[in-house]
């Protein structure tokens, strides 16, 4: 009763609220529903005036009026400088938290904003900023961070962070802004260097931020640096969505991998705070695909302004995103496509080109044929069918009736063997992992299993330190595995002539078991040295035999999904091989339902 009683004082609240003659004009059962909901998301306690402004807002969502959603956004004409105009729900703004504090005998933190210190200058667009102080309900997200140890302190100093989907409660006497999720908070590289160091794994090094270990524990983080920014319907192939694509390098150094952090939604004006040059901080961000991450229900976003600000990325004064083999048009350039190999031709060398060869793509809406010229085509030959690649700035040209691609190191063309990479992501691709007894030749497929056996390849050509014979000495230019010409010099197995920089890579293979089968795989070199976790040169030096054969045991029993590609030798014998091209824990690998 008394539940029902406090109902029909809202419903009488809220008709006050927004100018109805009467309560009655609002259904009783609109608002037992929306307050459960309002309830259960603020489990830990939420005052009335939260209800009741929530409740409004909900109110003009669900009668979808423009002159009444204009009446929620004037709630905000006081706090906000904006002249005779009201801020739209979606705009982005800069300020800063003055105080944190508690309310009295509850569980509800409240935020004492400002205007932020500066206003933005040079190539930024303006932001807004407030004219003046206003308390603000912290949204139960960010609950964790002002009571962990971890952020001990975060919330002190004057904060910078930017918010959007601000809204104020209509029926108070002092004005209060509604929870909200769409947040980034501003780091600073001296004062939150610990903060960085124990979630990303970053250290600050003459003012620069390098990744330089494995962060302290395992909270779904990505860091990288700002590439482009795409603002939603800004030629990109899904609308109401923004993108902000960012080089992601794994730590201790390596080739970066690209990856598109998506803002949907009420979120989308988050991607203005973020500029070329910037480095991106995300905890707990969820996964799209194998390159796609999204400011997902439990994620938090941080943003290390660069230090000196860059351009935005441009290609003839046009900015160069990623788009579908469907959306190709003739003429175009500076494209940026992630598709799966289909298949890759022999060399077809022209009258001056020695190297060209052609690979069939697929990305899902279309399949497409591209031509490589040049050093890039020698790249293309030890791609796989099955694997996935990350193409930059190729061509777009029609030939007889269809759509070609073409790219070349004359014309900066890039491709990244996504496959390859140190870790295989969250990827819709693992809705379906295989088994063992089931992977044929020849296929890449998924698979979860367990290492039961370690086994060195017995290498000659291998570093004088190696005692376990489990690394093998490489061309340091191309990778190529070294032989011993007749000379008694080293060669290249692809360059053939004596080299003299040389690098050592692991050579291991290893026994997977799944419960269906045990199979012999070969293990690619990156692949191996996360397994191990360690590198080669770590390795080699380990004073003793028995101290690299016990490194070589970390692995054993432990489970990884890893990704498996088969092939058949094409001689007489017809023998499968199986190759570990990328792997990770598989605690590590959320599987998309």
């Amino acid at each position: 009763m008394e539940f029902g009683q406090t109902l029909n004082e809202l419903r009488v609240e809220l008709a006050n609220c927004i100018g109805a003659d009467k309560a009655e004009g609002i259904p009783w059962s609109w608002v037992a529903t929306t307050v459960s909901r309002i309830l259960s998301d603020h489990s830990s306690g939420v005052a009335r005036a939260v209800v009741l402004a929530e409740l409004e807002s909900a109110w003009h969502q669900y009668t979808s009026s423009e002159e009444q959603d204009s009446a929620v956004q004037r709630t905000l004409g006081g706090f906000f400088h904006r002249g005779n105009t009201a801020p739209a729900l979606t705009a982005l703004f800069e300020l800063r938290i003055v105080a944190l504090e508690q309310l009295a005998h509850t569980s509800i933190w409240m935020w004492r904003l400002s205007g932020s210190d500066t206003a933005p200058k040079g190539m930024l667009p303006p932001r807004h900023s407030a004219s003046k102080q206003m308390s603000a309900f912290v949204h139960q997200r960010f609950y964790p961070m002002i009571e962990s140890a971890e952020f001990e302190g975060f919330f002190g100093g004057r904060r910078a962070l930017y918010l959007a989907g601000l809204r104020g409660t209509a029926c108070e006497e002092e004005l209060k802004l509604l929870p909200t999720t769409s947040a980034v908070f501003v780091l600073q590289a001296g004062r939150d260097a610990r903060l960085m160091r124990d979630f990303f794994g970053v250290e600050v090094v003459d003012n620069q931020p390098v990744l330089a270990k494995e962060p302290a524990f395992d909270a779904g983080q990505v860091w990288g640096v700002v590439d482009i920014v795409l603002q939603s319907g800004e030629d990109h192939a899904t609308p109401h969505c923004a993108v902000v694509e960012i080089a992601v390098c794994p730590a201790g150094g390596g080739q970066p991998r690209l990856v598109a952090v998506e803002f949907r939604g009420a979120d989308i004006s988050l991607a203005q705070a973020f500029h070329r040059g910037d480095c991106l901080g995300l905890v707990c961000a969820a996964a799209e695909n194998s390159s796609t991450l999204s400011y997902g229900a439990q994620t938090l976003a941080f943003v290390l302004p660069a230090a000196v600000k860059v351009p935005e990325a441009t290609a003839t004064g046009v900015r160069s995103p990623r788009v579908w083999l469907s959306q190709l048009r003739p003429e175009t350039s500076g494209l940026t496509l992630l598709v799966r190999v289909m298949a890759v031709s022999a060399n077809m060398p022209a009258d001056n080109e020695p190297f060209c060869r052609a690979m069939r793509v697929s990305d899902g809406t279309a399949a497409c044929d591209a031509t490589v010229w040049g050093a890039l085509a020698q790249r293309v030959a030890q791609l796989r069918a099955g694997q996935t690649v990350l193409m930059r700035k190729f061509e777009a040209h029609e030939e007889q009736g269809g759509v070609v691609l073409n790219g070349g190191l004359d014309i900066g063309s890039a491709i990244d063997n996504v496959s390859a990479f140190p870790a295989v992501p969250h990827s819709a691709a693992l809705r379906r992992l295989e088994s063992l007894d089931r992977v044929r030749a020849p296929a890449s497929r998924y698979v979860r299993a367990s290492v039961t056996r370690v086994e060195p390849l017995l290498d000659e050509m291998r570093d004088s330190r190696d005692l376990a014979a489990a690394t093998k000495l490489v061309h340091a230019l191309c990778g190529r595995r070294l032989v011993r010409a007749s000379s008694g010099a080293l060669e290249c197995a692809k360059c053939a002539a004596p080299v003299a920089d040389t690098r050592s890579v692991f050579a291991l293979a290893v026994d997977l078991d799944d419960g269906t089968a045990v199979a012999h795989a070969r293990v690619a070199a990156h692949v191996a040295a996360m397994m191990l976790a360690t590198t080669p040169e770590h390795f080699l030096k380990l004073p003793s035999r028995a101290a690299q054969l016990a490194a070589l045991a970390k692995p054993l029993g432990q489970a990884f999904v890893v990704c498996l590609t088969a092939f058949t030798i094409a001689d007489s014998s017809n023998e499968t091989l199986l190759r570990i091209d990328a792997a990770c824990p598989a605690d590590d690998v959320g599987i998309l339902e």
